[in-house]
C-alpha cells in the first residue's frame, strides 16, 4: 500500500482526479476526506459521483493493512505459524508413548476343544473321548521394566517438550528478520515520497528560472529525468514493501492485512558483556537443555536393555474337562525363557552407542551456542558502530543537501551538482534506516540465540 497522493485539477467548474494511490492507514484517509469534502464545498465543484467514488476509495477495508505491535505479532506467530503446529505433534506423539511406557502387560487367553469326528460328508459327531482347556496367563516383567520403560519415556517426553522450543526459536530468527524487513521497507518509502516532493519543489523552482532566462534546457531536462528515477525508485520501494508484507503474513499464519506499527527512532542501545551470555545461555537454550533430557532418556533405556536380560514369568490358570465323563480339573502353570544364548547383548550395546553419541552431540551443542553468540555479539556491536558513524554524519549531510538547494536556486550549482548531492543524501538516508533497522534486529537475535525469547505459550 502506498499513501495517497492526489493531485486534483479544476478545469471550467469541472473536478478531475488525476492519480490517486492509497493511504497507509485508514485515520489518514479520513482526515484526507475531510479535506477534499471541504475543498469541495467551498469551491462549488464536486459533482456527486466524485465524492461517491472518493467516499468508495477511502473506505474500502481490502486496501488497507491494519498496524500490529511486535509482542501481538509474536502472540499470533506462536499461535498460528504453520511450521510450529507442525512441530508441536512431535510433543503429542512423544506423550502418547508416554502413555504407553506405563502400561502392563495384557493376559493371555487360550481355549481348546479336541477329539471331535468329521465325517465324510462333512458332519461333526463326539467321539466321546474330547477335551475343553480353557487357559489364562499372566505376563510378569520383572527387573522394574516397566518403571525403567516409562522414566525413559518421560524424559523423553521432556526432551521432545524442548526440542519444540528449540525449533520455535529457530522459527523466531527469520520472523524477526520479516518484521524489521517489512519495517525497513517503510521507512525507505515513506522516505523516497518525502524525496519526490522535494524533487517536485526543486523542479517547479527550475521551471520559474528557465522561463526567466536563468536556466538552460539541458538542465531542465536533466532535472526532469532525475525525476523519473525518484518515481520508480517509489514503484520498486512499494513493490518490495508489498512482497515482504506478503511474507510477513504468511509467518503469521493469518489471513488478514497486518504490518508492523511505525518504530521509532531510538537513540540508546543496550550494552552486553559476553560472559554473561553465555551464562544465560548455557541456562535458557532449549536444544542444549533437550539434549540433556535425551541424555537421561538413553541411560534409563540402557538400563531397560540390561534389565532385558532378567526373564519375565509368565503365570496361568487352566481349566480342563475331559473324557467321556467330562469331568473337569483345575491346574496352574508357570513359564519363562532360559536366557541360554540370547542375553539381549546387541540391545545393550545400540545403547550404548545411543548414550556416547548424545554425549558427544552436547559437546558438539555447547560449542555452537558459544560460536553463535560470539557471532551475534559481533555483528550487534559492528551494527552500533556503522549507526554511530551515520548519526554523527546526518547533520552535515542535511546541511549539504540544504546548501546545496539554496545554491541552485540562487544559480550558484549546476543541476547536475545539485542532482548529485540528492542521489547522495538518499544514498545515505537509505543506508542509515539501514543500519538502525540491523542494529534492532540484531539486539532481537541476541535474545533468541541466548534461548530466553520463547515464551510458555509458544508450547
Amino acid at each position: 500500500m502506498s499513501d495517497q497522493a492526489s493531485r486534483f485539477y479544476l478545469s471550467g467548474g469541472s473536478f478531475f482526479i488525476r492519480h490517486i494511490k492509497f493511504n497507509r492507514s485508514r485515520e489518514e484517509a479520513l482526515s484526507k476526506m475531510k479535506f477534499v469534502g471541504s475543498f469541495c464545498w467551498k469551491q462549488r465543484t464536486c459533482g456527486l459521483n466524485v465524492v461517491i467514488l472518493l467516499t468508495f476509495l477511502v473506505l474500502s477495508g481490502n486496501s488497507y493493512a491494519e498496524e500490529i505491535k511486535l509482542d501481538d505479532a509474536l502472540e499470533l506467530f506462536y499461535k498460528n505459524n504453520y511450521d510450529v503446529l507442525i512441530n508441536r505433534y512431535e510433543t503429542d506423539k512423544a506423550a502418547a508413548d508416554l502413555s504407553g511406557a506405563s502400561l502392563r502387560l495384557n493376559p493371555n487367553l487360550s481355549i481348546n476343544y479336541t477329539g471331535v469326528n468329521i465325517g465324510s460328508g462333512g458332519g461333526v459327531s463326539d467321539t466321546g473321548n474330547t477335551q475343553l482347556a480353557v487357559r489364562v496367563e499372566q505376563p510378569i516383567e520383572l527387573g522394574g521394566k516397566r518403571a525403567l520403560r516409562t522414566d525413559a519415556a518421560r524424559e523423553s517426553l521432556e526432551a521432545a517438550r524442548l526440542s519444540h522450543k528449540d525449533f520455535i526459536r529457530t522459527q523466531l530468527i527469520g520472523f524477526y528478520s520479516a518484521y524489521y524487513n517489512v519495517t525497513l521497507d517503510r521507512l525507505n518509502a515513506e522516505f523516497s515520497r518525502d524525496e519526490l516532493k522535494r524533487f517536485q519543489k526543486t523542479l517547479e523552482i527550475a521551471e520559474k528560472r528557465y522561463n526567466a532566462g536563468f536556466l538552460t534546457l539541458n538542465d531542465l531536462t536533466k532535472i526532469k529525468l532525475a525525476l523519473i528515477d525518484v518515481e520508480n525508485n517509489i514503484t520498486n520501494l512499494e513493490t518490495k514493501y508489498k512482497n515482504d508484507l506478503e511474507g510477513f503474513n504468511v509467518l503469521l499464519g493469518t489471513n488478514n492485512q497486518l504490518e508492523p506499527v511505525n518504530i521509532q527512532m531510538q537513540e540508546n542501545f543496550n550494552k552486553y558483556a559476553e560472559e554473561s551470555l553465555m551464562e544465560r545461555a548455557f541456562n535458557n537454550r532449549p536444544d542444549l537443555l533437550s539434549l540433556q533430557k535425551q541424555l537421561k532418556s538413553s541411560e534409563s533405556s540402557l538400563s531397560l536393555a540390561k534389565a532385558y536380560r532378567i526373564p519375565d514369568l509368565s503365570i496361568g490358570v487352566e481349566y480342563d474337562s475331559f473324557g467321556t465323563d467330562y469331568q473337569p480339573a483345575i491346574g496352574t502353570g508357570i513359564s519363562f525363557n532360559i536366557p541360554l544364548f540370547n542375553r539381549n547383548q546387541g540391545e545393550i550395546a545400540r545403547r550404548v552407542a545411543e548414550s556416547d553419541q548424545v554425549k558427544v552431540q552436547l559437546e558438539r551443542v555447547k560449542r555452537q551456542i558459544t560460536a553463535d553468540l560470539r557471532e551475534a555479539l559481533r555483528n550487534y556491536n559492528g551494527s552500533l558502530k556503522i549507526l554511530e558513524s551515520y548519526k554523527n554524519g546526518k547533520k552535515d549531510m542535511e546541511e549539504l543537501l540544504e546548501n546545496s538547494e539554496k545554491s541552485f536556486f540562487l544559480g550558484g550549482i549546476t543541476a547536475l551538482d545539485l542532482i548529485d548531492t540528492q542521489r547522495t543524501h538518499k544514498d545515505f538516508v537509505t543506508k542509515y534506516n539501514q543500519a538502525f533497522i540491523q542494529a534492532v534486529l540484531n539486539n532481537e537475535l541476541l535474545k533468541a540465540y541466548t534461548g530466553e525469547q520463547v515464551p510458555a505459550t509458544g508450547m
